[in-house]
């Protein structure tokens, strides 16, 4: 078991000093208070990260804070896992058996369509091709739109 905790259901409005104070009761010695912000709002995401000083410590507060309330809410007190590799071709492993959601394990297999042709993004598929129309000697040029086939700035003469 390790020393870092993680604090499930917090109230939005918990800072890092409530948070402390309840995990330093009993004589528990707290390293660190690590309350995860959005990205994009800076507000609280409602779960932290606190690291005790002793594994013994941090077994203790899982015993006593799981499922105690802080503010208004019930809090989950449990350890913290390692993290999980993030980013474009994480989802694949390296070897054996496949990777969560049924993909090939295959790091160089290609990505090929999923649920339709345009199931990829568009920058990995094929460019379409239009045909182009020709156009004869003399003919008038189309403009297209509401006015028709000439310009609006085209006068009657």
């Amino acid at each position: 078991m390790g020393k870092r905790l993680y604090v499930g259901n917090l109230p939005y409005d918990a800072d890092e000093a409530s948070l402390r104070e309840a995990f330093e009761q009993d004589g528990r010695v707290v390293e660190s208070v690590h309350i995860v912000l959005d990205r994009d709002t800076q507000r609280p995401r409602g779960f932290a990260f606190v690291e005790l000083a002793t594994e013994e410590q941090a077994r203790q507060a899982i015993e006593a804070l799981n499922g105690t309330m802080l503010g208004t809410r019930q809090l989950r007190v449990t350890e913290a896992e390692d993290r999980r590799p993030s980013g474009p071709g994480a989802a694949r492993s390296s070897g054996g058996a496949p990777a969560a959601g049924g993909g090939s394990a295959r790091a160089d297999a290609p990505r090929g369509n999923r649920f339709g042709p345009d199931a990829r993004p568009r920058h990995e598929r094929a460019p379409e091709r239009r045909p182009q129309r020709r156009r004869g000697e003399g003919e008038e040029e189309d403009f297209g739109g509401r006015r028709g086939h000439r310009r609006f700035d085209d006068d009657e003469e």
